[in-house]
């Protein structure tokens, strides 16, 4: 990948933020930041070293012109083939696999284990950021077909958007500083864009509860229908991120309804389901256990057969009154992780695919996106205005939560914010307090 445009010692900053167990999309996100500016200098004839406050701001407007992806395509079109031939081993490099690449000598394999630590140790680093750049460049769209159609649309990056890239350019230069290399510019030299500060939108209560109930209305498949809901339901339950629910197994799943998970910057934190949840977590097991293997045979032959229905093989769920405060699933599922059960299963995921060309395949696993697309469908079969996500149904847990009388601190628990400051923004969201105030306290109501 050394054709490719970046910025001195970036590789060691990369390298720097594994070694410091920073997750590899935040890794991939810094790199990415870091690449266009380095585009940016390549096609001005700027060397780093040289970098002033006046370059800084025409990168700026670079950004807000929508000019990076012209020079992307560029650079894309003269390292196509170096693409291609990075693309497929992405996903092992990004794993930290030593296997895939090329070692030292030019053959295909892994390192000799015969190879000293210095040997072993670059040819990690080899891997991990081929991998890296083989997602950028990637991900950022290719040609003639590029992923990102949405923000070409656009005449550029809004002022959020360029601030992110801003903030990864200081990091790095704080990086040097910390490493004693020479940086052109300090890192508080780079100021950042005024952004437009909008006000913090949540769906009603009403409106939130029709949507988390949509999918039995407008799924045509009980199975998905029971999943989408269940899903929904424990996204309004406890509070957590899309990432963090379509990461969970199960092995995490308890009738306590009180669950570990891994939330952002890799923090462990404790959610708590509703007992609403519960139950349709027990009603969407019963499909699941159904699916805990491809082959049907196998599955037989492990004594799951058929579970959940009738005589005639097919589904006895009333979706009206299913085992209601019973959970009867959830102990199963409890029962197969106390035996080791859970671990024969085709894919630990708790929320899997049942169509498409993902569905049935070992280590399946839902996307955030098919979800987040479901989520934009029923919305707008509903007729709901505000815009509304998946992460408005986290935003809408903390608000409701707060017009409740809800401890901010609590809040900063659950949503697992590291700061305060962050959580107040849902708290002081609620329109609701605002509205009461003009309404009680108007001198001339």
């Amino acid at each position: 990948m050394n054709s490719f445009p970046k910025l001195d010692n970036q590789d060691d900053y990369l390298i720097s933020l594994q070694n410091n167990n920073f997750s590899n999309q935040t890794i991939i996100n810094y790199a990415r930041d870091l690449c266009i500016f380095a585009v940016f200098l390549h096609f001005r004839g700027i060397e780093f070293m040289n970098v002033t406050k006046k370059d800084v701001n025409m990168f700026k407007g670079y950004l807000r012109a929508g000019q990076h992806l012209e020079d992307l395509d560029r650079i894309r079109k003269e390292n196509i083939k170096s693409i291609d031939r990075t693309k497929k081993n992405r996903s092992e490099a990004l794993r930290g696999s030593t296997s895939g690449l090329k070692n030292d000598d030019g053959i295909d394999g892994p390192v000799d284990s015969s190879s000293n630590d210095g040997v072993r140790v670059k040819k990690f680093e080899n891997d991990f950021l081929a991998g890296v750049y083989s997602k950028v460049y990637g991900s950022l769209g290719v040609l003639s077909s590029p992923r990102n159609k949405e923000a070409r649309k656009n005449d550029g990056l809004s002022p959020n958007s360029i601030n992110r890239m801003l903030s990864a350019l200081r990091s790095f230069l704080k990086f040097r500083i910390s490493w004693d290399l020479p940086i052109p510019l300090p890192p508080d030299a780079i100021d950042m864009m005024k952004a437009e500060k909008k006000l913090k939108k949540v769906a009603s209560k009403d409106d939130l509860v029709r949507l988390i109930e949509s999918p039995l209305e407008f799924e045509k498949d009980e199975k998905i229908a029971i999943r989408n809901r269940c899903m929904l339901e424990m996204l309004f339950a406890t509070g957590m991120r899309i990432s963090e629910l379509i990461g969970l197994n199960l092995d995490q799943v308890n009738s306590e309804g009180k669950m570990y998970i891994w939330g952002k910057g890799k923090k462990e934190r404790t959610v708590y389901m509703t007992q609403r949840s519960l139950d349709w977590l027990n009603a969407y097991l019963r499909v699941r256990l159904e699916f805990a293997f491809t082959d049907r045979g196998e599955e037989e032959s492990l004594g799951i057969e058929n579970i959940g229905s009738n005589q005639n093989g097919q589904s006895d769920l009333n979706l009206e009154i299913f085992d209601k405060g019973n959970r009867k699933y959830i102990k199963i599922v409890e029962e197969y992780r106390e035996s080791g059960y859970l671990e024969k299963f085709d894919s630990p995921a708790l929320f899997i695919p049942f169509s498409g060309s993902r569905a049935g395949k070992p280590n399946a696993r839902i996307s955030t996106n098919h979800l987040q697309e479901k989520i934009a469908e029923y919305r707008r079969r509903l007729g709901i205005q505000i815009p509304t996500s998946a992460h408005s149904l986290r935003h809408g847990f903390a608000t409701y939560l707060a017009e409740e009388g809800a401890s901010p601190v609590a809040l900063q628990v659950l949503l697992g914010h590291s700061s305060l400051n962050t959580t107040t923004k849902y708290v002081h969201a609620s329109e609701k307090f605002a509205e009461e105030t003009v309404r009680e306290k108007h001198p001339l109501p």
